[in-house]
């Protein structure tokens, strides 16, 4: 396989606000920083996948710390729910991962990425079942 494709979506309040976000884009491929984890609805995260994704990574703000309250408890939510979902359709549940913490200056995005593309290369190309 070769390396994996991953869509990464990074909460603005607690992942690279301190960085330059135009620099940062440049050097990440498929990141999208978005105003809050809990404002990602299922069908992005689908549509990931519909457009070559092999794995999907959420940043969002630790747990108790959400700009938005709960922000991140409803991504946690929301996931269980898509990862049945995918299931379905032979997507294992590694594909999309959460990782909640924070990251002023975005120095560990790339990390994080790569750390799940070596993940997501162990399990190969998607083979998902016709519905």
């Amino acid at each position: 396989m070769n390396k994996p494709k991953i869509v990464c979506f990074s909460c603005k309040f607690s992942w690279s606000y301190l960085a330059d976000e135009s620099k940062l884009a440049a050097e990440i491929s498929n990141w999208i920083p978005i105003i809050c984890a809990g404002k990602i609805d299922a069908e992005y995260l689908v549509d990931a996948f519909l457009h070559g994704a092999d794995g999907v990574l959420i940043l969002g703000c630790p747990e108790g710390d959400c700009h938005y309250q709960d922000g991140n408890i409803e991504t946690k939510k929301r996931l269980a729910l898509l990862r049945q979902a995918l299931a379905v359709y032979n997507i294992e549940p590694e594909r999309i991962r959460l990782v909640l913490a924070r990251d002023p200056e975005g120095k560990d995005i790339p990390g994080h990425i790569e750390e799940m593309a070596k993940a997501i290369g162990q399990l190969g190309k998607i083979k998902t079942a016709k519905a």
